[in-house]
């Protein structure tokens, strides 16, 4: 175990933590979970750090650049789409 692991606390599920932080984001959560289905949902989106909605537009953090590539590259118009978004910024966050 290295130094930082001792240190780390477990990131607890986008859903549980949206529960608490941003409710009206629940139901576009659960249209994106079944619009990516199950495996591509638990892999890229149950992992984010963040998930927020101000003036329209849809900002996404993530831990790891590989991600980001893919939320870029494959699902940026179905995060548009499903949060009723204006805009996209997919983050890297450490």
């Amino acid at each position: 175990m290295s130094q930082n692991d001792r240190y780390s606390i477990p990131l607890t599920p986008l859903e549980e933590r949206l529960t608490a932080e941003a409710p009206e984001l629940l139901p576009a959560l659960t249209a994106l979970r079944q619009r990516l289905g199950e495996a591509a949902f638990d892999q890229y989106i149950s992992p984010l750090v963040a998930l927020r909605k101000v003036d329209g537009k849809l900002l996404v953090l993530t831990k790891k650049e590989m991600h980001r590539s893919i939320l870029v590259g494959r699902y940026m118009n179905d995060l548009k789409e499903v949060f009723g978004a204006e805009g996209v910024r997919v983050i890297v966050s450490q």
